[in-house]
Parts: structure tokens; C-alpha cells; sequence
């Protein structure tokens, strides 16, 4: 299933260049969420593809605005779009913005559609390699007086606290995808404990910085 042709081309030229602003790889990980999407839109009988495709592609564009409450964020800007009120009914935009609000495993409650369930489950990160970075980068960036033993622990906990078996990511997974299971094994292995984790991001970083 793909998008219409207007749609893809409003969303393509006026929609995703404003992720450059947020600079980074958001760009990349905007389109690898709209991949997923569609191909867990294939799972869901019935769901309008064009709004699918919004709600992917808008998703975390209130990020320009507020980081920590991008989801409500993008929302408002998905109520007041205009291209978007020439195109959907009122009832069908509402539907799009509760399911941008929705999105964040974080939330601790399900979606409140099929379309929140579709990008909620999309947005789970199952590239094991870039999940170490990103958590070993934020980490660092967001606790500069930590020692790397301590950035090492938080991360350690971060990953587990959501990825691990009782995890808050690991609840809200609508949608059968084989490559998020085997990224949780993957993370269950290399948190268990502080030794093996300090062990796995060693060689990581290594690698990345070669």
C-alpha cells in the first residue's frame, strides 16, 4: 500500500525538510517510522494509508517546539494544518492527533486507535547498535559531571527499565515484528549486569570510532 501522490508530495516537500532543523539523523529516523508504518498498516485491514502516512511523518515534529513534549506538540500543529483541513474531515484530523499524541511508549497506556498503535509500535528502535549510541550520547550529554562507570550504570538501567522483559517498550508492541524481538534478546543479554554491559559499549565505541 502507498500514499497518494498529493499526499506524499504535500508531506515530502513540506513536512519532513523541517526535521533538518533539528539537525542529527531525526530525518532518517522520520523515514525509517513512516517504512514501518506502512508495513504494519498491512497488518490492520481497512486503515486509511494517506492517514497513516501523516501521522508517521509528523509524529515528532513537535520536537521543534518543546523535546519533552513533542507528542502533544505535534499535535496542535496537526489540528491547525491547513492542507490537511482541505483534505480530511475534522473527525479524521482529530483521529491523526490523538494518535501523534499517543505514540510515546512513555505514556503507560494504549493508544486510542488502531492509528496510534500502528506508529506507536513503528517507533520502536530495533538497530541495536545505534540504541547503544543513542543512550551512551544522551546519557553523557545530559549528566557531564558523571564518570564513565556512573554514565555507564544510568544507561545501563535506561535500557533495561524499557527494553527489558518487564520494560514499558516492551508493553505497547501492537503489531508482529520479528526484528524488535531479537533486538530485546540482544539487550537483555548485554544489560544483565554492569561487567557485561561496560564490556559491550567498550567494544562498541570502539568500533564507531575507528
Amino acid at each position: 500500500m502507498k500514499p497518494s501522490a498529493e499526499i506524499q508530495k504535500y508531506i515530502e516537500t513540506e513536512i519532513i525538510p523541517q526535521y533538518a532543523k533539528l539537525g542529527g539523523h531525526t530525518g532518517e529516523h522520520i523515514d525509517w517510522v513512516i517504512t514501518r508504518s506502512l508495513r504494519f498498516a498491512e497488518q490492520a485491514p481497512g486503515v486509511n494509508i494517506d492517514m497513516v502516512y501523516i501521522i508517521a511523518a509528523y509524529h515528532d515534529l513537535g520536537r521543534l517546539i518543546d523535546n519533552e513534549t513533542h507528542n502533544f506538540e505535534s499535535a496542535k500543529m496537526m489540528r491547525k494544518d491547513e492542507f490537511l483541513k482541505a483534505h480530511f474531515s475534522a473527525e479524521e484530523i482529530e483521529t491523526m492527533a490523538q494518535a501523534v499524541e499517543d505514540h510515546r511508549a512513555s505514556l503507560g497506556r494504549e493508544p486510542r486507535s488502531v492509528y496510534g498503535k500502528i506508529v506507536s509500535t513503528a517507533d520502536r528502535d530495533n538497530d541495536f547498535e545505534k540504541m547503544l549510541s543513542r543512550v551512551y550520547d544522551y546519557t553523557k550529554h545530559i549528566h557531564p559531571e558523571m564518570t564513565e562507570e556512573q554514565i555507564l550504570e544510568e544507561a545501563r538501567i535506561h535500557l533495561r527499565e524499557k527494553y527489558s522483559t518487564d520494560g514499558y517498550a516492551t508493553k505497547t508492541i501492537y503489531f508482529d515484528d520479528p526484528d524488535f524481538k531479537g533486538t530485546l534478546v540482544k539487550v537483555e543479554e548485554a544489560t544483565r549486569d554492569l561487567e557485561t554491559f561496560s564490556k559491550v559499549m567498550r567494544e562498541h565505541n570502539a568500533k564507531r570510532n575507528k
